[in-house]
């Protein structure tokens, strides 16, 4: 195959290595951000909301913004506009817990001196939060709220109030979303593995290996002459080739003989006894 396409096949297979292990960090990323969450599921989630601006109204204006929320059905009370160089100011903040994203709507209605102003149109909480990411460990987003004359029919406005939500998920919120993200994680280094796999046979294929060997067939088969006279000089005279078949450490008397030696003690002692036994005898008495 051409050089090009050697080139490119490595260039393949750099990449595919490359997403293997980005997949890899991904996930222990991911991993690690459960272990840290725990397995406390006590704090539910919050829902916490704040009037930036509002426009349409007189400077001398004191609105009061009423926020319900749906789903838990609960209500608060925002009495002034949030002042960053304050944010601890009393009845700037309306905090919800345990809210129901999924069904939950929230209505803000205003009043200036007790005298209604009007209220907005229910703003779907799951629409707010829609594009936020449940893996962090809050999420912010500024939306405005048209406050429109009660009454049939289309109107104008009579103010807009900027609001800021923010959402805090609780922590099984939070796993639940790590978990999904792993589990995508895992099937991206799955795929990028099956890529890696596809590279590496595109390599071998591109650059195939030699088919020359490095050992010729027969080479111990071949002999010089030079080797067989020294092969013929080593051979061992008769003498010692008696040796070896009868006594050497391969011959069959050293390979029986611990096995014998014992008789032969026996039998050699009782012969001993046998034609020598006067020799071991007592003398007379006197």
């Amino acid at each position: 195959m051409s050089s090009p396409d050697i080139t490119e096949a490595k260039a393949r297979l750099d990449e595919a290595r490359t997403a293997v292990v980005a997949s890899e960090q991904e996930m222990q990323k991911l991993k690690r951000k459960i272990r840290e969450l725990g397995e406390d599921d006590k704090d539910p989630n919050s829902l916490e909301l704040v009037v930036l601006k509002v426009e349409g109204l007189p400077n001398e204006a004191e609105p009061v913004f009423t926020l319900q929320l749906s789903s838990p059905i609960e209500e608060c009370t925002i009495s002034k506009v949030f002042d960053p160089n304050d944010p601890s100011t009393e009845g700037c903040l309306a905090k919800f817990s345990g809210v129901e994203t999924s069904n939950a709507t929230l209505t803000v209605s205003t009043k200036d001196n007790d005298v209604p102003l009007g209220l907005s149109e229910p703003l779907d909480v799951s629409s707010l939060i829609s594009t936020a990411d449940l893996s962090q460990p809050e999420f912010v987003i500024e939306i405005p709220a048209k406050i429109l004359p009660e009454g049939e029919g289309e109107q104008e406005p009579i103010c807009t109030a900027t609001l800021r939500v923010t959402y805090k998920p609780s922590a099984k919120d939070q796993r639940e979303e790590l978990y999904d993200l792993l589990n995508k994680a895992s099937e991206k280094k799955n795929k990028a593995i099956g890529e890696l796999n596809e590279a590496a046979k595109s390599v071998t294929r591109a650059n195939p290996p030699s088919t020359s060997t490095a050992v010729q067939r027969g080479f111990l088969n071949k002999s010089s002459g030079k080797n067989s006279n020294s092969t013929k000089k080593k051979e061992k005279s008769g003498i010692f080739r008696l040796w070896d078949k009868f006594l050497g450490p391969q011959s069959w008397a050293r390979a029986t003989f611990p096995v014998v030696k014992n008789y032969i003690i026996f039998f050699g002692v009782v012969t001993l006894f046998h034609y020598k036994g006067q020799e071991l005898a007592l003398p007379p008495p006197v």
